[in-house]
């Protein structure tokens, strides 16, 4: 059976401050980087929450004014004309504020001359697309923060892994330079 102990002395982070004889510059470095690392992580956790309420603010309001500046009007096919690709090609009349427009619009389903159509108009009376729902800025947001995190986390990993990276070959080298110093007077460890 395992126990579990809560002993802050065997913490990574405690390399830093440690008196252990057996650690060595390579081991505090490699703490330090985990320990700027982690609070640069948590410190990012309330700047993404705020870049994710910016960008909802800035998409419910472009949203919002899609709404109020887009309207659904009905007109009048004139003429139609079913394309190769399943669409039809109408020409159409629509009421807008001062007078009717006309124009050439691309449809999906098939229509004849004379029937009504319903279709959505930006303020100038063009035809635009149907404003987009107000809630899909709670997505952009979500999305945004997400990427956000996202984009901080591989780079607080990134940065870790390539100091450890360049660390071990340090420690690797000295290994090696310990090592042989021991073996550069034919193996023996000591002269008689």
């Amino acid at each position: 059976m395992e126990t579990f102990t809560f002993d802050p002395r065997c913490w990574r982070i405690a390399r830093i401050f440690g008196r252990n004889p057996l650690l060595r510059r390579a081991d505090r470095i490699e703490a330090v980087v985990m320990l700027v690392a982690l609070v640069a992580s948590m410190i990012a956790v309330p700047v993404v929450g705020v870049v994710g309420a910016v960008a909802y603010g800035a998409r419910a309001h472009l949203y919002a004014q899609e709404a109020r500046e887009r309207h659904l009007v009905t007109g009048t096919v004139a003429d139609a004309r079913r394309e190769d690709t399943g669409t039809t090609l109408v020409q159409a009349r629509w009421p807008v504020a001062v007078g009717e427009r006309t124009g050439t619009l691309q449809l999906s389903a098939p229509v004849k001359a004379g029937e009504s159509i319903e279709l959505w108009v930006d303020k100038d009376g063009k035809p635009s697309s149907p404003p987009t729902p107000t809630w899909h800025a709670v997505g952009d947001a979500v999305g945004t923060a997400g990427a956000v995190l996202l984009l901080v986390g591989v780079g607080m990993a990134s940065l870790v892994a390539a100091v450890r990276s360049w660390l071990d070959r340090a420690r690797d080298a000295q290994w090696e330079r310990d090592i042989r110093s021991l073996v550069g007077d034919g193996g023996r460890s000591n002269r008689q």
